[in-house]
């Protein structure tokens, strides 16, 4: 979604441009795993847990405002890092920015493949294999990220239109389902770190910081505002989302959240089977396919972009075709190879992706120009070192917590 809106906007100067841009980055497919991923944990954790992931992840994209001042007119993050650290860190940046990227693109590719599937054997009774479906799903949107950017920034604002008018329908539907005994903490807030992974994917914008500053021409003002309001409404949005599911669904039973996680389902699968009308599973149905397909459209055009420059760094020229095919086979491969990766590779990319890229990446960033190379800047988030300090504890336990979960250490 982020190179879309990029393309659309880069010659606004607006503060709702740019607040749109970040809270539309941070909005997309998770609105289907993170409630189903965090389900162990009950509402009431999982709001402390979004509100401190809130405040951290808000806290990394102020220190990237910072950091653009010592290096204006450059909107990649990338140079960022090269010109504060070194070269190493901007490897890192890339190599890390592509396991995002493919990971999540894996998680939306099993996503919209599980939709059609369903969709088939409602309709035309009819059984496709989940490969077929993962197939089917490539091809369409494959087709449709070949058209180019102008075509899917307009595909794109018609289907971000239309997830919108669901949320609002279901949400509103939503609180008269909820019960209070489904809102019952269910674990205790160690048990639930866990979920921190997650929540953190849900909370991932930093790479368009650059960008942004570079629309509001470096205002500290307007950017402070930015951040602060493009977190914020994700943070709401996603509070009240997690307050229907969970307080609607039960975790027990058929079509409770437990079964719906063990299936690595959708969290509008759980909504449906709740619900038991037609119209209302449609438009959870719609809702599912929407938010799939926006995440989708946009991180394939943006891998389109990203290993076509790369190999252009390298003096390799690829074709436009050759360029959609390594866009899209790996992920049709591994999609098919990992049927849950709705919920767990979301969870991966939070857990590995955005700890570093979204955390760690700008708090070194941010302390080299400050104490290493002393650099003047107009606009320093308040703190000092002992803030960057206890951000790095926390990005670095989730980090650490996640190996442990892996058995990678």
């Amino acid at each position: 979604m982020t190179a879309l809106i990029e393309n659309e906007v880069r010659k606004e100067d607006s503060l709702t441009v740019a607040t749109l841009l970040i809270s539309g980055t941070c909005i997309g497919g998770g609105m289907l795993a993170m409630p189903i991923q965090v389900a162990e944990s009950g509402f009431i954790l999982t709001f402390i847990n979004l509100f401190i992931c809130w405040a951290f992840m808000t806290f990394t994209g102020l220190l990237l405002v910072e950091a653009t001042q010592w290096l204006k007119n450059e909107t990649h993050f990338s140079s960022l890092s090269r010109y504060l650290v070194g070269d190493w860190l901007k490897i890192v940046c890339l190599l890390v920015y592509l396991f995002m990227n493919y990971a999540s693109l894996v998680a939306y590719t099993a996503g919209g493949a599980a939709l059609i599937k369903h969709w088939v054997e409602s309709i035309a009774n009819v059984s496709l294999s989940y490969e077929t479906c993962c197939t089917i799903f490539t091809i369409v949107f494959g087709f449709v990220v070949f058209l180019g950017a102008r075509f899917i920034g307009q595909l794109n604002f018609l289907l971000m239109m239309g997830l919108g008018a669901c949320y609002v329908v279901l949400v509103g539907f939503g609180f008269n389902q909820v019960e209070a005994q489904n809102l019952i903490p269910r674990s205790n807030f160690i048990e639930g770190v866990s979920s921190f992974s997650i929540i953190l994917a849900t909370f991932s914008y930093q790479m368009v910081i650059p960008s942004v500053c570079a629309l509001l021409k470096y205002d500290m003002k307007k950017l402070k505002k930015a951040v602060i309001l493009g977190t914020t409404f994700p943070f709401i949005i996603y509070s009240l989302w997690v307050l229907i599911i969970h307080g609607s669904v039960p975790l027990e039973g058929a079509n409770g959240l437990r079964e719906t996680l063990d299936n690595g389902s959708a969290a509008t699968v759980a909504l449906r089977g709740r619900f038991n009308h037609w119209s209302l599973n449609i438009l959870a149905d719609g809702f599912a396919f929407l938010a799939v397909t926006t995440s989708y459209l946009g991180l394939s055009l943006a891998l389109f972009y990203f290993i076509k420059d790369g190999f252009r760094e390298i003096k390799i020229e690829l074709s436009r075709n050759s360029v959609i095919l390594l866009t899209l086979i790996p992920t049709l491969f591994l999609a098919i190879l990992y049927p849950k990766a709705l919920l767990q590779c979301l969870d991966i990319s939070g857990g590995f992706g955005d700890t570093i890229l979204s955390g760690l990446v700008p708090i070194g960033m941010v302390w080299v120009g400050r104490y290493k190379k002393k650099l003047d800047a107009t606009y320093q988030i308040p703190g000092g070192k002992w803030a960057l300090i206890a951000s790095t504890l926390f990005f670095l336990f989730i980090l650490i917590q996640n190996c442990f979960s892996l058995n990678l250490l």
